[in-house]
């Protein structure tokens, strides 16, 4: 059987998008790395802050070109602008918090600014759009306006000012609602489950990048299957539920279609794919050093990242279709019970034990077949 038609007014993500994401490929490895250079709470803190900045502008352009797949010339070419300035800005992320602060943000603030240049310019034959996404300009500018001003602050006024302006970023589409967006189901999809195999990718490129130079070790190559596993369970959580999911957000009224793929897809995909960057960067320390206890830092990287991706999933999976994914709760859980014991076992020990639940999570659904949603694990 071939691939189910796709409705006239929907379609597939095409080349250009693909492009312009794998400016995103190196965003993420940039805030694993932001973190490594600052190895503390502090640097931590940054690393979220950082990621949630990035997604965001990720979560613009997205609704853009769902919206409208405007392909001329002057589009192509603001696209292309708008992959440099996020190149530049990615490029000075793991200072973006000291001397890169500014440059950073005027390169968020450049990427924002042809945001909104191409949301009105798609809008240009139809008033009652333009009128609606006139009125988001303050809400979409305020965020990296707030940026810029941090730059020039000091800690604790600089990350308050952050703060702020993801609060805005975020809250923006809450308090404002979806008005003028039409949403393309299976394009909404396929675009935020290319995102997830980004984020995958670079936790194949951390474990890649630790073992590089130690193969001969057999612990090494040890983390390095196990590590892989525990990014394969992740792949079967999510890739395995996707089926019907296009078809569940085509069956909603065009109000509530926006609103769902606001709240299922912009705000509760983040936690998947913060959980899978928070494990790359532990797993990457595991492999570098399996004999030894994680710092506790890592040791959260490594138990926590996975259990933020399961309880990601759970609430993804709840707004989606209004079920409690059980089985992904439970091993949310115990993912969070292994977190004490990482700074005390070495971390080959604790990489044994994610990956034992990880590997006891896919068994039970091969085994039992929940029903989720309507649908039945079948990835891919």
């Amino acid at each position: 059987m071939g691939p189910p038609q796709r409705p006239a007014d929907d379609r597939a993500v095409g080349a250009l998008e693909l492009f312009f994401d794998l400016v995103f490929v190196y965003s993420m490895s940039q805030v694993t790395h932001l973190i490594e250079e600052h190895p503390s709470w502090s640097g931590f803190g940054h690393g979220v802050l950082a990621l949630l900045a990035i997604w965001w502008a990720w979560v613009c352009y997205t609704w853009l070109t769902n919206t409208s797949a405007e392909s001329g010339d002057l589009a192509r070419t603001l696209i292309f602008l708008a992959m440099s300035a996020m190149l530049v800005a990615s490029s000075s992320l793991v200072e973006a918090f000291g001397d890169d602060a500014m440059i950073f943000a005027l390169a968020l603030l450049t990427v924002r600014l042809l945001h909104v240049v191409l949301l009105i310019y798609s809008a240009r034959r139809d008033t009652r759009r333009r009128r609606t996404f006139l009125r988001l300009l303050s809400i979409l500018l305020i965020g990296p306006g707030l940026v810029v001003l941090a730059a020039t602050q000091d800690s604790p006024l600089r990350e308050a000012l952050w703060l702020g302006a993801m609060l805005v970023d975020f809250g923006g589409p809450a308090l404002f609602g979806m008005g003028g967006f039409n949403v393309r189901p299976g394009h909404f999809v396929e675009r935020h489950g290319l995102m997830v195999i980004i984020a995958l990718g670079e936790s194949i490129y951390q474990m890649g990048r630790a073992a590089t130079g130690d193969l001969r070790r057999a612990d090494v190559v040890v983390a390095v299957v196990l590590g892989v596993l525990v990014s394969a369970a992740m792949w079967w959580a999510y890739f395995g539920l996707k089926h019907g999911a296009a078809a569940r957000l085509r069956r909603a009224p065009a109000p509530e279609r926006a609103r769902l793929a606001r709240d299922a897809y912009s705000y509760l995909h983040l936690p998947l794919v913060a959980g899978i960057i928070w494990y790359s960067l532990g797993v990457g320390e595991t492999i570098a050093h399996p004999e030894e206890p994680l710092p506790p830092l890592f040791g959260l990287a490594l138990c926590g990242g996975a259990a933020l991706f399961y309880a990601g999933e759970v609430l993804y999976r709840w707004r989606d279709h209004h079920e409690i994914a059980t089985d992904r709760l439970v091993t949310s859980i115990v993912l969070v019970t292994l977190i004490p014991m990482a700074p005390v076992v070495p971390a080959l020990t604790i990489l044994v034990a994610v990956t034992a639940v990880s590997v006891a999570f896919v068994a039970w659904e091969v085994w039992r077949q929940p029903e989720i949603g309507g649908a039945r694990p079948q990835p891919d």
